[in-house]
Formats: structure tokens, C-alpha cells, sequence
């Protein structure tokens, strides 16, 4: 084994939820995705969104957009479909959406819970179509056929048009609604446009080496097949992975750049950023 990967698993071992656990043995050890699956559908509630501090910075055991979200994002990164799964969770997401204005990125449930300081801040709980088009397009590529999705697709692709994202975050989730419509509609226009965009966004660097927080091209292309690789040169991806080596910690983890809300928040953190800097790390043939 290599001894990036060695001590990268030592770290999940030691600091992992059981759903990164089930991911790193999907990748690594033969796992089955089925376990993953029916992990996820522990954190799904009655109401078809997620709980109980699946995106560790809020300890909300109720459903939360940002929930849902988090996710469909660890089911896409896995390529992996679950339909019952995602029809519930979008009965939930079109109960709190209103297709003009959006989705609040966090109910005002959340607000009872311990949360990151970053969460603060009431625009949180504010409707915008930015969130909702992201949900929407996850969604939509879990390939459900659900009645109001059909419409929501529209009104997202409709605002995708108009509107300039200048945050990284919902720019990423905006190209899983592109993809998940580009084998049915021209979307070249909408993908250069997001391409355009996130070169300008906040919370990116595509500049090495990385002193702060942000997203960075092996966010967006992860392995060499993803959608969304052909934005970036090879020099970048391999700068970006050079600097993913060298930011691995002695205790073989990857630190984060933000305070979450308590030191199991930041275990389960660090232990999902080493999960995925060893996927990425392995998908481009560097461990």
C-alpha cells in the first residue's frame, strides 16, 4: 500500500463517521455500495429530507435543505442512483421551494442546534434560486421521475441563464443541473458561462500554493473522466495535486481551514477531506 493511502486510511480508521468509512472501503477495499445507501437512508427522515448532522457543521437532527444537499452530493461523487431515495427527497425540497424565489439554504429549525460560526449569519435562511437550482440538478440526475420536477428544472435552467454566481459552492452544485440535462438540451452555452464564472467566484483557487479556504480544480474535477475537467489544464490539475500531497498532516489526515462547531465536527471533517484527497489522489494515479 502506498503510504500516502496508508496513513490517509489510518486516519479514517481512527476518525471517520460510519458513512466515509463505507465510502473509503467502496473505493478501496471492494465495498459494496448498497452499504452506503442504506446508510444514507439512516440519516433520511419521515419528511424525505436528511438530519441528524449530515453536514457536520450544523447538529441539527432535523431536515435541512443544506441535508439534503450534502447528500445527493456524496451520492453523485459516487455515481451512485438511488430512486426511492431521491423521489422522497424531492416530496420535501418542493414542499420548502417556491420556484421564483428558491430555497433557504437552512430552515428556521436550525437556529435551536449547535452550528459553525460561518452559519451565523441570517442570509442562511433566506430563499435563493442559487441553492435550489443545485438541489434541482442533483436531483434531476438521480433520473426520478417526480411531477414537480420537470418545471423546477425549467425555472433553474431559466435563472442559470440570467443570473452570475460569484460563489463557488453553488456554482459546483449548478453543474450537476447541467449535466444532468446536457443529453437532451444544448447546454455548451450554460457550461462555458458556470466555467466563466467560477474563474471569478468567491471561495476558489485555482492558484497554488493554498493558504485559506476555498474550492480548487480537484473540487470540480476529481477524477480525470469528470464533467467538468475540460475547464482546467493539465498544469493546474497536476499543480492542485502536488499541493494535495503536501498539505497531508503527520497524524496521516488533511486539516480543514474553517472552525467547525465542536472537535467531533472537526474529526468527522478532517476524516471526509482525507476521504476525498485520497480518491482524487488515487482516480489520477498518484497513490
Amino acid at each position: 500500500m502506498h503510504p500516502i493511502l496508508e496513513n490517509g486510511s489510518n486516519f479514517i480508521w481512527k476518525n471517520a463517521r460510519l458513512l466515509e468509512r463505507a465510502i473509503f472501503e467502496y473505493y478501496f477495499l471492494d465495498g459494496s455500495p448498497d452499504r452506503i445507501l442504506s446508510i444514507l437512508r439512516i440519516y433520511q427522515n419521515p419528511d424525505g429530507g436528511f438530519g441528524d448532522a449530515i453536514e457536520p457543521d450544523l447538529r441539527a437532527v432535523d431536515s435541512q435543505p443544506l441535508f439534503v444537499e450534502f447528500a445527493f452530493r456524496t451520492l453523485y461523487d459516487c455515481q451512485l442512483r438511488d430512486v426511492d431515495m431521491a423521489y422522497r427527497a424531492c416530496d420535501f425540497i418542493s414542499h420548502y421551494s417556491d420556484l421564483t424565489k428558491g430555497i433557504p439554504t437552512l430552515l428556521p429549525s436550525s437556529q435551536t442546534f449547535p452550528r459553525a460560526d460561518h452559519m451565523l449569519h441570517s442570509g442562511w435562511l433566506e430563499p435563493t434560486m442559487d441553492r435550489l437550482v443545485g438541489l434541482v440538478g442533483m436531483l434531476n440526475w438521480q433520473g426520478i421521475q417526480h411531477p414537480w420536477l420537470p418545471t423546477a428544472v425549467e425555472a433553474c435552467l431559466q435563472h442559470l441563464v440570467s443570473a452570475k454566481y460569484d460563489d463557488s459552492h453553488t456554482i459546483l452544485t449548478a453543474f450537476c443541473l447541467v449535466e444532468s440535462v446536457s443529453k437532451l438540451k444544448p447546454v455548451d452555452h450554460l457550461f462555458d458561462k458556470l466555467a466563466q464564472d467560477l474563474l471569478k467566484a468567491n471561495y476558489f483557487c485555482l492558484e497554488v500554493p493554498i493558504k485559506t479556504y476555498g474550492l480548487t480544480p480537484l473540487n470540480f474535477a476529481p477524477t480525470p473522466t469528470s464533467y467538468c475537467r475540460r475547464i482546467f489544464t493539465d498544469a493546474q490539475i497536476n499543480a492542485h495535486l502536488d499541493e494535495l500531497i503536501t498539505q497531508q498532516q503527520p497524524d496521516g489526515g488533511w486539516p480543514i481551514f474553517w472552525n467547525p462547531p465542536s472537535e467531533m465536527a472537526r474529526c468527522e471533517w478532517r476524516a471526509q477531506w482525507t476521504l476525498h484527497a485520497l480518491v482524487t489522489l488515487h482516480a489520477y494515479g498518484r497513490i
